[in-house]
C-alpha cells in the first residue's frame, strides 16, 4: 500500500510567521491551535503580532482533483522502474520517460509487477535504439542543437514516451540518466482553477469567522507539485476562484515544498494586490524545514 501524503501544514505555517515576524520587527505571542484546542473556528494557527490577532489555514493546492494521492501512487508505481534504469541507460545521452497521469490505475495489485518489469524490457530495448541512430556526441558545428530521438508504447496497458537527447550542451553528469515524469490532463489549467474554487469554498469561511472578530485572516497554499505548478500559475488560479467571493483573505501565503531540503515562501496577494513584497527585501524567504517548528503541537 502507497504511503500517505506528508503533512506539512503546521511547519508550513510557522514558515510564514516568521517571514511575517521579520517583515514586523517584532515575535509572536499567544499563539494556539483551535483546530487541536477546538476553540472557535477551527484552523491551524492563531497568534497575536504587533497587537492585531492573526489567524492561519493552511490547503496543499492540487493542478486537478485527487493529484496529491495520483502522486503518492505514481511515485510508488515508478520508482523501481526508475531504479532499475537510472544511471544504467546507454550513455552518451539523457533520457526522459513520461507516464499518464495515473500509470497504475486499473492494474491489480498482483500485476503491478509484473507491468513494471516489462516496463524496463521496453525502455532497455527501446533506449539501445535511440543510442544506434547516434552513438557519439555531434559536434557543436555539426550539430548545433543536438539530437533527439522519440519512442512511444503501451506496455500493460500503460502508455509511454521515452525521450533521449544528446548534444555538446548536455553535461556528462547527465550521461546515462533518465528522469520520469507525466502528462499533463486535457484543460489541467481549467482543473486548476476548479480544485482552488472547491479549496476556498472550504477554507474561506473558516478564515471568514475569525475575520468576524478582528483577526486578520491569512490563508496559506502548500505547492508540492513540481511538473504542472508554480507561484505563478497558483496565484493566477486563485484570483479566478476568488471572482465573485465576498469573504477573501487579508493575505494568501505559497509555501514551495517541492524542494524537500530548501521551501520557498511568497505572499501571493495581499489587500486584493498581487505580488506585494515583489519590490521589496521580502519578496520571498528560504528554509530548511528541519529548522521549522511544528506549531501547535503539544
Amino acid at each position: 500500500m502507497p504511503a500517505k501524503p506528508i503533512d506539512n501544514e503546521r511547519r508550513a505555517c510557522d514558515a510564514v510567521v516568521r517571514v511575517l515576524e521579520e517583515r514586523h520587527g517584532a515575535v509572536r505571542a499567544n499563539a494556539s491551535s483551535p483546530e487541536d484546542d477546538r476553540i472557535g473556528s477551527p484552523v491551524e494557527y492563531v497568534f497575536d503580532l504587533v497587537g492585531q490577532t492573526y489567524a492561519l489555514e493552511h490547503t496543499v493546492v492540487e493542478a486537478f482533483d485527487g493529484q496529491i494521492h495520483k502522486d503518492v501512487d505514481f511515485v510508488a508505481f515508478v520508482a523501481p522502474i526508475e531504479g532499475a534504469l537510472d544511471h544504467d541507460m546507454p550513455s552518451p545521452g539523457s533520457y526522459r520517460l513520461t507516464f499518464a497521469i495515473h500509470p497504475s490505475q486499473g492494474l491489480k495489485p498482483k500485476r503491478i509487477a509484473e507491468a513494471q518489469a516489462a516496463i524496463i524490457v521496453w525502455v532497455r530495448e527501446a533506449a539501445a535504439a535511440m543510442h544506434a541512430e547516434c552513438p557519439t556526441v555531434p559536434t557543436r558545428s555539426r550539430g548545433p542543437h543536438g539530437h533527439e530521438s522519440h519512442r512511444r508504447g503501451t506496455v500493460e496497458g500503460v502508455d509511454l514516451h521515452l525521450h533521449r537527447e544528446i548534444g555538446w550542451s548536455l553535461p556528462e553528469v547527465a550521461y546515462g540518466r533518465v528522469f520520469c515524469g507525466r502528462f499533463a490532463p486535457p484543460d489541467y489549467e481549467t482543473l486548476r482553477i476548479e480544485r482552488m474554487r472547491a479549496a476556498l469554498a472550504k477554507k474561506l469561511p473558516k478564515l471568514q469567522s475569525w475575520k468576524d472578530t478582528g483577526a486578520r485572516s491569512v490563508l496559506l497554499l502548500e505547492n508540492r507539485d513540481l511538473s504542472l505548478s508554480n507561484h505563478v500559475v497558483i496565484l493566477e488560479a486563485a484570483e479566478e476562484a476568488l471572482k465573485g467571493r465576498h469573504d477573501g483573505p487579508d493575505e494568501i501565503w505559497l509555501v514551495d515544498t517541492t524542494i524537500k531540503t530548501e521551501w520557498t515562501v511568497w505572499c501571493l496577494m495581499r489587500e486584493g494586490l498581487s505580488f506585494p513584497d515583489e519590490e521589496t527585501p521580502f519578496r520571498y524567504r528560504e528554509f530548511r524545514p528541519e529548522d521549522l517548528a511544528e506549531v501547535g503541537v503539544a
